[in-house]
């Protein structure tokens, strides 16, 4: 997914926090060479896990002037949805991200190329959702039950449905800029979001690999509702 790369050309600089700024600022500083110019930096403000406002501006600013995205001690943003569907955005024919790390003292450039960043996060959710599944089967199998027996019905019943229709929301939220991406590509009928999907191994909430219009035509519904 990354390679050693020499920061050479235009680069717009995202810094992903406020309390990043500092060290951030001082490491694109050690990375960028006499061949490098900075065309404009993008600082987050509100850090919130879908909403990266900051970001967006960013990649728009790479794709209006042919600049490459750097980003100073990235993390964990790669296993984040929310990021790999917004710097998916990037173009050319094979778009990455530049990456700024510091090991040992030694400051390095590396490539993480967009495709590849937003199919191993794929497989990162799938993969901890399976965890979580045994660790709860496990745990049942010693007779523990889960939920508050003694208001089960009333109270139980009623944050069940609460959580599942936040987990539906934030799906919709994670999921709806790859769909508008497909739209963009020109494809606009559900079967066609639906074939798109499927062909980007993207599983439904469920954990499906099959896609159907019905489904596209619910997450859509729930976009308007939700406005995104």
């Amino acid at each position: 997914m990354r390679s050693t790369y020499s920061a050479i050309g235009k680069f717009v600089v995202y810094i992903k926090s406020t309390k990043d700024k500092d060290r951030g600022n001082a490491l694109v500083g050690r990375a960028l060479t006499g061949r490098s110019s900075i065309v404009d930096s993008f600082i987050e403000t509100e850090v919130r896990k879908n909403y990266k406002p900051e970001l967006e501006k960013a990649i728009k600013k790479c794709n209006e002037r042919a600049a490459k995205l750097i980003i100073p001690n990235i993390g964990h943003l790669p296993r984040s949805l929310a990021f790999c569907n917004s710097v998916m955005k990037l173009e050319g024919s094979e778009p990455y991200v530049c990456a700024i790390r510091e090991t040992d003292g030694h400051v390095a450039v590396y490539k993480y190329y967009t495709m590849q960043m937003f199919l191993q996060c794929v497989d990162h959710i799938d993969i901890n959702k399976e965890v979580a599944k045994k660790a709860i089967h496990k745990k049942m199998s010693t007779g523990w039950k889960a939920g508050n027996t003694v208001n089960l019905q009333s109270v139980a019943t009623k944050n069940a449905q609460k959580v599942r229709i936040e987990q539906a929301n934030e799906y919709c939220k994670e999921i709806m800029p790859v769909i508008r991406e497909i739209q963009r590509y020109g494809k606009v009928t559900l079967q066609g979001i639906a074939n798109a999907l499927m062909a980007r191994n993207i599983k439904t909430r469920r954990g499906k690999d099959e896609w159907t219009p019905m489904g596209v035509s619910n997450l859509l519904k729930k976009a308007g509702e939700l406005g995104v």
